[in-house]
């Protein structure tokens, strides 16, 4: 009695997927991390006021 039955593949979720695989996860981890802190820099950095007139004259001179 042979068997021929193939073996029933199953599908992993794609959510599985992530989370099995730990270097996948320490690389989202530190990219989310990084994105997030630059364009927080970005936002900081568009809300400084100008250079007064007076002290670009002086580094001018």
């Amino acid at each position: 009695m042979e068997n021929d039955q193939q073996p029933e593949i199953r599908k992993v979720p794609f959510a599985r997927m992530i989370m099995d695989d730990f270097m996948l996860l320490l690389f989202l981890g530190v990219t989310i991390y990084a994105i997030f802190y630059l364009l927080w820099g970005i936002m900081e950095l568009s809300n400084l006021p100008g250079i007064p007139e007076e002290i670009k004259e002086t580094l001018n001179k």
